[in-house]
C-alpha cells in the first residue's frame, strides 16, 4: 500500500527534511522518491538530507529514479546532500558517479521534518526443477 497522506500542508511545515531511504532501492523506492521530492520542492522545501544508511539491495533502475530526482530538485533549486550510510551503497554511488556528502550532515540543524520511505522486493520465487 502506498500512502502519501504525510504530505499534507500544515502550518509547521520546514524547510529543511531529512528523508530515510529503507529496504530494497529498486525501480519502485526510486520513483516513490522522485514523488516525494517533486511534492516537498512544490511546498517549498529548500534542503534535503538524503541517508541511504538502511539500504540493503539496490538496482541500476533504482539508483537512475533517484539520480533523476535529485537533477529535477537541484533545477527547481533545492539543495540535496546524500549521507549513504553504508559501504555497499557509498559503492553504488561512486560507480553510478552520484555525488555524496561529506561532512554535511554535521551541519544539519536540530529541527527538521523527518520522513521515511521504506520498499521491501518481494521475494524471488526459483523454478521447481525436475
Amino acid at each position: 500500500m502506498i500512502s502519501t497522506d504525510a504530505f499534507a500542508s500544515s502550518a509547521n511545515d520546514q524547510s529543511t527534511v531529512f528523508v530515510d531511504l529503507i529496504g530494497d532501492l529498486d525501480a519502485t523506492l526510486g520513483g516513490l522518491f522522485a514523488d516525494t521530492l517533486a511534492r516537498l520542492t512544490e511546498r517549498g522545501t529548500t534542503s534535503v538530507f538524503l541517508t541511504t544508511k538502511h539500504v540493503s539491495i539496490s538496482s541500476n533502475d533504482g539508483l537512475a529514479a533517484l539520480d533523476a530526482a535529485l537533477g529535477a530538485a537541484r533545477a527547481r533549486g533545492c539543495s540535496v546532500a546524500i549521507d549513504p550510510g553504508n559501504r555497499r551503497m557509498r559503492s553504488a554511488f561512486a560507480s553510478a558517479r552520484i555525488p555524496c556528502a561529506g561532512d554535511a550532515f554535521a551541519l544539519r540543524p536540530q529541527r527538521a521534518r523527518h520522513l521515511m520511505i521504506a520498499r521491501h522486493s518481494p521475494p524471488e520465487k526459483l523454478p521447481k526443477s525436475a
